[in-house]
């Protein structure tokens, strides 16, 4: 079986040791964890991009793994730092030949880092990006899901991933409605995740993909401690109980929707 994590922080992971790292024991760590999950079987990795200090690192890392592949984007809760530069500057970082998508980029109304204004800014231009570009994009919502599918439809989006999907039956079916993909990530893996694995299972297995978002939202048995790629089993293990079916088949599936939404190059 073969996987994709379609989602995940490989430049992150090495903050969640503990104590100080230096460049080559941070390398070192990014290093293992791309290793375990090839162990698992995970061919390919998308590790997406949040915040400018970040972008350096996030394509670091896609340059260095021949199977990690990089996102650009700004998240919601950095939109205070967008500006009338921004859209031509996330433009020249995403000319690079490993980006393979503009994300994430969203909405967030739980914390409110950025500025609502900002935030609708920030996600308009970048989903305007996305289609002068033909890339998809990578979607951040949280409580934030009228204003999420009223920009999406009013910008015309129609290619990407609601990730890290923990919203509502009607949010999943308007975004499915509009071309979208959905994410899972090990949220659907937790016991008092029931509402969303039974949104889960009114997602088409050919809209369905599998994430970690590591290093957060581990699952059983490594909730609370940091995630990695290699979980994205536990994730895909879960919607195979949801779904009634086996495990090859969300593998499959799973791996066969990012290979098309993302185009991971598979020569």
């Amino acid at each position: 079986m073969r996987f994709i994590d379609s989602h995940c922080h490989l430049d992150m992971l090495p903050g969640w040791v503990e104590g100080e790292l230096s460049l080559e024991d941070s390398w070192l760590e990014i290093e293992r964890a791309v290793q375990r999950a090839q162990d698992a079987g995970v061919e390919w990795m998308l590790n997406p991009g949040s915040t400018w200090a970040e972008m350096p690192a996030v394509l670091a890392v896609a340059e260095r793994y021949a199977h990690v592949f990089a996102a650009v984007g700004i998240h919601p809760h950095e939109a205070d730092s967008w500006d009338d530069a921004s859209y031509e500057r996330l433009k020249a970082l995403a000319a690079h030949p490993k980006v393979l998508a503009i994300g994430e980029i969203g909405l967030d109304y739980y914390y409110d880092h950025g500025s609502r204004e900002a935030q609708h800014r920030a996600f308009r231009e970048q989903l305007r990006l996305a289609k002068e570009l033909g890339l998809p994009v990578i979607v951040h919502t949280r409580d934030a899901e009228e204003d999420t599918v009223a920009i999406l439809k009013e910008e015309g989006a129609t290619h990407g991933v609601i990730h890290c999907f923990t919203g509502s039956t009607a949010l999943a079916q308007a975004t499915l409605e509009m071309g979208f993909h959905i994410s899972f990530s090990g949220v659907v893996t937790f016991k008092k995740s029931e509402e969303l694995r039974a949104t889960a299972k009114v997602v088409p297995l050919d809209r369905t993909l599998i994430e970690t978002d590591a290093p957060y939202l581990a699952p059983p048995p490594h909730r609370g401690k940091r995630n990695e790629p290699a979980f994205v089993v536990k994730i895909a293990e879960a919607l195979a109980e949801v779904h009634g079916v086996g495990l090859v088949d969300i593998a499959e599936r799973s791996t066969e929707n990012a290979l098309r939404l993302f185009r991971f190059p598979t020569t």
